[in-house]
């Protein structure tokens, strides 16, 4: 399993939130796709822990991001797997977002107790970031993106994402998510890696 690594003086100020007064933005809806038929736990660990974090995570649907097919995400815009430096410094592949591109992940089974998830992100171009909406199969239908804010990372390597608001819906048992990167800015980059959902019910 790959360990994210950071640059020093990076793992405490994990990646930057975008400003309160950033634009939200809000992506396009992707294509519909058939819910999951059930859901069972995935596997946990404590993925981020030396980076200080002790939480156990869940890896999202296809979020290692290794393979050279897109793995169930949808992409869009320019989205891409491409192959570069990993986020635990070894040579693999990557999600390539380019601004204006999008990426939409295969349905994932959470439940209220998976409030935050967290990626590796850089900034290969541009000082933007990346926006992250959520949408929720609902009464039979995927309801609309919806924007729960923008982070972004630094130039000089790899940093950790913030803790990423899933805000499921108040509601007992499973429900299906799909997540959507979308990149900002008009002329920026940005690689995504290691993509995980946290369970608060393993803390």
């Amino acid at each position: 399993m790959k360990q994210i690594r950071v640059l020093a003086g990076l793992a405490a100020a994990a990646a930057l939130i975008a400003p309160a007064t950033a634009r939200a933005a809000t992506a396009a809806t992707p294509a519909p796709v058939d819910p999951l038929g059930s859901c069972t736990a995935g596997s946990f660990s404590q993925s981020l822990l030396a980076l200080k974090d002790k939480s156990y995570y869940t890896l999202a649907p296809g979020g290692a991001f290794d393979s050279e097919t897109t793995d169930g995400w949808q992409f869009s815009g320019g989205a891409s797997i491409v192959a570069a430096t990993q986020s635990d410094g070894g040579a693999g592949n990557v999600l390539d977002l380019p601004s204006g591109a999008q990426a939409t992940s295969p349905p994932m089974c959470i439940t209220t107790d998976y409030p935050t998830a967290r990626a590796a992100i850089r900034n290969v171009v541009g000082g933007d970031g990346v926006f992250f909406n959520v949408q929720y199969y609902r009464d039979g239908a995927w309801t609309t993106p919806k924007d729960n804010g923008q982070f972004h990372g630094e130039k000089l390597g790899w940093s950790l994402s913030p803790r990423l608001n899933v805000h499921p819906y108040k509601t007992t048992g499973w429900q299906q998510v799909r997540f959507t990167f979308l990149a900002g800015g008009k002329a920026s980059h940005f690689q995504v890696d290691d993509f995980w959902v946290d369970p608060r019910a393993f803390r």
